[in-house]
């Protein structure tokens, strides 16, 4: 699972498993004593183990925290915040990926997310360098402008400098 190599992996990673840098909605599920509430919140890493993610919940390292990705299906995990830095906090999963459907589901969601990054970026990219061959073409238009004009000035300049002789030649003469 997991292993894209064009999902951005940390450089320097001493962890167990590789952690991913990914942007998945999900909603971290609280249980309150007016009951059940779904916050939505956003997994910025993930691996294996645990996941980094962002929502407005006030849960204290060592809490059990649920989480539900958006997928298809319903897919939840639960795990302990281990660290918490305002809304962002440190999950380590409670139990690793043990049923490989739902690990597949979430990899298939993570890979349809890439690919239509991979497709907004090439889009980008096109758009970019049509916009380039465009600037190239004024870039041409304005330089030939800029020649006519040099070559418009030097003439002008040719018959000033002749009309100039030629009243001098009448005045002398």
């Amino acid at each position: 699972m997991f292993d894209d190599p064009y999902l951005e992996m940390d450089s320097i990673n001493i962890r167990r498993w590789p952690r991913y840098h990914v942007h998945l909605p999900v909603f971290i599920m609280i249980n309150s004593a007016t009951g059940e509430a779904a916050v939505p919140g956003l997994v910025s890493e993930l691996s294996r183990s645990g996941m980094e993610l962002y929502g407005g919940v006030n849960l204290q390292p060592g809490e059990l925290m649920e989480v539900e990705f958006q997928t298809s299906g319903s897919l939840h995990v639960t795990g302990v915040v281990r660290n918490r830095s305002g809304f962002c906090f440190g999950l380590e999963f409670c139990a690793a990926w043990k049923e490989p459907e739902a690990a597949d589901e979430l990899e298939s969601l993570i890979s349809a997310r890439h690919e239509t990054c991979l497709q907004e970026t090439q889009q980008n990219i096109n758009r970019s360098l049509q916009t380039l061959v465009e600037l190239k073409k004024c870039r041409k238009e304005i330089q030939g402008l800029a020649n006519a004009l040099d070559e418009w000035v030097k003439t002008r300049q040719r018959y000033e400098s002749a009309t100039a002789r030629s009243r001098s030649a009448k005045t002398s003469g």
